[in-house]
């Protein structure tokens, strides 16, 4: 059964192949397969070996921590989550949920406490990830591939973006209130497109199921959602559809309670303009 870490396997596999600067029939003759197997192991269909997985990793020179590191993750990519702490760079996991946002043909973003990354401005973008203890070179360093995967809601067929936020997003001056008029502006301005549908859940709907964390479903063409959960620096991919029922569920629950897309852009708006006249006094 493909899972979430198999499929997370898959896309470090091909992204080291690219690095390597090989298609990917090249890299399946050097390892005397055809084509087709070694598409199935970058889809995450077929987990490959340990005996595989060392062939590969041989034949693209990986060695030290990260060939150990891909050893393990091979060895438990049968398991049904997938869970890892952030490391210093750039965590593997987030090189993962880049590819999963990719590869998505609708995303259910239900957020709590900011706005959700796919509709961040720069400047709020590195309000958040200053408040997070990053060296500032790592800030920017993010901020910039924040911006680069919004670009999977702007090329030729973009990615379905249903985006729940919680009223009490919209008040909290993220970045001060410039930088937080902005950023609610910018949410109003892109919610009017077809794909993208912003809606907000205000504090009149009291208790619901948003406030018991932030989740992102992917839904693919051809395979399983998947469901990513994070906190700070640690997160944790579901792909068990069992697990995955609640979160849809959740979200279904959250969406009968949410405003409607035009009342929500209303209010955004008139929360923008109360930002710009506290920045103006």
């Amino acid at each position: 059964m493909t899972t979430a870490r198999a499929r997370g396997l898959g896309v470090e596999i091909r992204r080291l192949r690219k690095d390597a600067g090989l298609r990917l029939e090249e890299l399946a003759a050097v390892c005397g397969w055809s084509r087709a197997t070694f598409g199935r192991i970058e889809s995450g269909e077929k987990v490959p070996t340990g005996i595989e997985i060392a062939i590969i990793l041989g034949a693209l020179g990986i060695r030290g921590s990260e060939r150990k590191r891909l050893l393990e993750l091979a060895h438990d990519a049968h398991r049904t989550h997938w869970w890892e702490v952030g490391r210093p760079g750039l965590p593997s996991q987030l090189v993962s949920l880049l590819d999963f946002e990719q590869r998505a043909a609708k995303i259910t973003d239900v957020a709590l406490g900011f706005v959700p990354g796919l509709l961040q401005t720069a400047d709020y973008a590195r309000a958040v990830m200053r408040n997070g203890v990053l060296d500032e070179e790592v800030v920017e360093s993010r901020v910039s591939l924040r911006m680069g995967r919004q670009r999977v809601l702007t090329r030729a067929k973009p990615v379905v973006l249903h985006a729940f936020l919680d009223e009490s997003i919209l008040w909290r001056p993220v970045g001060g209130p410039r930088v937080m008029a902005e950023q609610l502006r910018h949410v109003a301005k892109v919610g009017g497109h077809d794909h993208i549908t912003v809606r907000v859940v205000p504090y009149s709907a009291g208790v619901h199921h948003a406030l018991h964390g932030n989740s992102l479903i992917l839904e693919f063409a051809r395979q399983r959602p998947i469901v990513h959960l994070e906190h700070r620096r640690a997160g944790l991919f579901l792909d068990d559809p069992d697990e995955i029922f609640p979160f849809v569920e959740s979200a279904t629950s959250v969406e009968k309670k949410a405003l409607s897309p035009a009342e929500s852009a209303e209010l955004i708006l008139t929360r923008a303009e109360a930002m710009e006249e506290s920045h103006d006094r």
